[in-house]
């Protein structure tokens, strides 16, 4: 049986991670494309299980200051097709960053934007938080034009400000006010 979801949407379920996901958690994290933007390099298949098993029923959200790992699947078959974080200032709980990451073969099908509307509207209406940020690589279109599209508005263009993966990369911030949330979805 699958674990009590944290919330539905129309075509998901966002749930606390469970032992059944390791092998499709595995193979998305393991693609170089994956984790060519992340903070992570591929995972092994030892990664993956530890990573799996550290997060299985874990509390949602987590600490202040502690990122949580949130598990994407269909509500039919349970399917694993991605994951959400997010992760409440250790300073300020009344606000988060949030993260996204979906298994190659469910990109492109709308599955990330009604995740990520989903787990906003769970932090602004279940969890009353006033902000939400995003950072995402400068180069990862993708994830700009979802930010975008979810009604994140870019707030900051860090130019080189952080050494990854043997180069100097440029960030966006984006941002979200719980106000602005309740006029996109009023």
């Amino acid at each position: 049986m699958s674990a009590t979801p944290l919330l539905l949407t129309a075509r998901l379920r966002l749930r606390a991670f469970q032992p059944t996901d390791v092998t499709a958690f595995a193979t998305y994290r393991a693609a170089p494309e994956v984790a060519r933007f992340q903070s992570w390099e591929p995972y092994s298949a030892e990664q993956s299980a530890a990573f799996v098993a550290s997060q299985a029923g874990i509390s949602i959200p987590g600490e202040p200051g502690s990122w949580v790992q949130i598990a994407i699947a269909r509500p039919d078959t349970d399917e694993l097709l991605g994951d959400c974080a997010l992760c409440l200032n250790a300073d300020e709980p009344r606000q988060a960053e949030i993260g996204i990451t979906l298994a190659p073969q469910h990109q492109g099908q709308g599955y990330a934007t009604e995740a990520l509307r989903g787990l906003l509207g769970y932090c602004f209406q279940e969890l009353k938080l006033h902000r939400v940020v995003a950072v995402t690589d400068c180069l990862n279109q993708s994830s700009v034009q979802l930010l975008m599209r979810v009604g994140m508005r870019r707030e900051a263009h860090f130019r080189q400000n952080i050494w990854f993966k043997g180069a100097w990369g440029d960030e966006y911030v984006f941002a979200l006010l719980g106000e602005e949330w309740a006029s996109i979805e009023g």
